[in-house]
């Protein structure tokens, strides 16, 4: 199997995250990408996946003591 390239990386964190911001009711405008242009690094959009993980395991925890009565 093929390794991915830096345009299907890239391409796969801005759909995760277009798809986070719209289940949050935030704005998904994140900018356009051509094969030629792209503002936000590879990198860059790897960190945002991982700190909307992030967002999600926190909310995770949070709903789950709001569901125990706040008792952890």
């Amino acid at each position: 199997m093929e390794e991915p390239t830096q345009e299907q990386y890239l391409d796969s964190a801005l759909q995760q995250l277009d798809q986070q911001l719209l289940l949050w009711g935030i704005d998904n405008w994140l900018g356009h990408r051509t094969a030629e242009t792209m503002k936000l690094s590879v990198a860059g959009a790897t960190n945002l996946v991982a700190l909307v993980n992030t967002l999600n395991r926190e909310i995770d925890k949070l709903e789950t003591i709001i569901g125990n009565g706040g008792n952890l």
